[in-house]
């Protein structure tokens, strides 16, 4: 979304003394580049994208195949029990919109699938009648949970490979639900987000100067003509700017709550149904 990286640069300029931008970022020292573009590329590409995206990322549904299984080999199968697993999945690019995944929330059976251990992806209520013998295997497997499915947890790893622990032997085609990255642009960011997007890169970036200008400033170094008194007056109240920020990007995620997608699964969460 370019208008909430153009309001970004100008709260910047707004907020920011320029003297103080140019003595962190030295564009004398990268012709090809303006300042904004150093700014860019530096912080809000370098840090402030994976922490939004994190946050406020698009959620889309993953349903794992096959076909993107790597299959692995445990460095000791003796030791393990196992030589070899569908827990390695190498997602492609069609499957996340042609971006990166930064982050996984959550895993889960399709809707179509029971969590039953009996080799049949379907429900043993759907495939068998209502016999006593069946009624008394469905009553024991409520009470002993013998037939529930021990769901994985996942993680992404560089590369956009998705892993499942613990490892499975039997092949399960799970729901992996996960967040996108943002692309250069922060193209699908929703409006109700962009103000505190602004903060948050504003925060990030002071947190930047300070991290980068204090030696310079405690060491009384004079660059360019600055005046090291004013510098370092300024300076001094972006002290707190790195927790600042952390509270901006904990209220990016609240922001993008307002997403009418995001909105209408939490609502639908919320509402019991009726019985």
């Amino acid at each position: 979304m370019l208008d909430a990286l153009r309001s970004v640069f100008a709260r910047i300029h707004r907020n920011i003394m320029p003297e103080m931008l140019e003595l962190c970022f030295e564009p004398w020292n990268h012709p090809d580049k303006s300042l904004d573009q150093i700014i860019y590329e530096d912080v809000i590409l370098a840090s402030v994208r994976d922490d939004a995206s994190r946050q406020g990322g698009k959620l889309i549904n993953i349903t794992l195949q096959m076909n993107w299984c790597k299959y692995t080999h445990s460095p000791s199968p003796v030791a393990l029990g196992i030589s070899g697993s569908y827990s390695t999945f190498l997602i492609p690019p069609e499957a996340r919109e042609f971006r990166d995944i930064v982050c996984a929330v959550s895993v889960r059976m399709p809707y179509n699938i029971s969590t039953n251990t009996t080799g049949t992806f379907f429900n043993d209520r759907v495939t068998a009648g209502n016999t006593v013998g069946s009624m008394a295997c469905a009553a024991l497997k409520a009470q002993t949970l013998a037939g529930t499915a021990v769901f994985p947890t996942a993680d992404v790893q560089p590369g956009n490979v998705i892993t499942l622990s613990p490892p499975s032997m039997n092949w399960v085609p799970w729901a992996v639900k996960v967040r996108l990255k943002f692309d250069d642009n922060f193209s699908g960011m929703n409006s109700s987000s962009i103000e505190t997007f602004q903060k948050a890169c504003e925060h990030a970036i002071k947190a930047y100067m300070y991290s980068h200008l204090r030696a310079k400033v405690e060491s009384n170094v004079v660059l360019r003509g600055a005046d090291i008194g004013v510098i370092r007056e300024e300076l001094q109240t972006y002290a707190d700017a790195a927790e600042k920020y952390d509270e901006a990007i904990r209220n990016f995620h609240g922001a993008e709550i307002l997403d009418k997608s995001r909105l209408g699964y939490i609502l639908t969460k919320m509402v019991p149904f009726a019985h």
